[in-house]
């Protein structure tokens, strides 16, 4: 994932500038989960008043393009959480090795939810009013992720692994922050409820075995 090439210089850290930087991403994933809290709490309450037109029954197709997408999610979680183990143990050459993969995980995931907004959208209007732009939010902290993942590669082959020490940990909040969201909405928008992920997760891994 790393490869030599010339770094853009920057600063010594200083006292404290790690946990400013840390506390920066929290309080940018804050502001974030406001202004999607309230398209999500949008979703609840149209479903909730017009049942008949915003409580809407996703095809099959949809469905199972959902299921998938919240598996890859959770794939990919837990390997960034193998990954920060890592990074956190000094296994750099590890970590990073880990990172590449989940960076594969998380173009993949990326990938079905632009395929998602794009069926949501042609879904029609109650769809499209608030699960398309739910999908565009959750697209937009996705892309945020993979820019940090970049930023890992990028910065990767840094002998003193300063810049990595300054970088990690921020970035590890909006990695596990992605993933909490996209379980939360998941259930909360109920486009794809637990108890029928679960089944459909049991159903593919009986097919596995089969």
């Amino acid at each position: 994932m790393a490869s030599q090439h010339s770094h853009l210089p920057l600063p010594e850290p200083g006292p404290g500038i790690k946990d400013n930087g840390q506390l920066a991403a929290w309080l940018g994933l804050i502001s974030y989960t406001f202004f999607l809290a309230t398209f999500v709490a949008a979703n609840v309450y149209l479903r909730g008043w017009r049942p008949e037109v915003f409580g809407v029954k996703v095809p099959a197709e949809v469905s199972n393009l959902s299921y998938l997408s919240t598996l890859l999610l959770l794939v990919t979680g837990g390997i960034l959480l193998i990954a920060g183990v890592l990074f956190r143990n000094g296994s750099y050459k590890k970590f990073l090795g880990t990172m590449s993969i989940g960076a594969l995980l998380y173009s993949g995931y990326l990938l079905l939810q632009i395929q998602l907004l794009k069926k949501y959208i042609a879904l029609g209007a109650a769809i499209a009013t608030i699960n398309a732009t739910i999908t565009g939010f959750q697209i937009l902290i996705t892309l945020t992720s993979l820019v940090f993942i970049a930023a890992v590669g990028w910065y990767g082959d840094s002998k003193d692994g300063k810049v990595l020490r300054r970088l990690v940990p921020g970035a590890m909040a909006v990695w596990m922050y992605s993933v909490v969201v996209g379980l939360v909405v998941m259930i909360v928008t109920d486009v794809v409820s637990v108890s029928e992920f679960a089944a459909w997760c049991g159903t593919r891994l009986t097919e596995l075995v089969k």
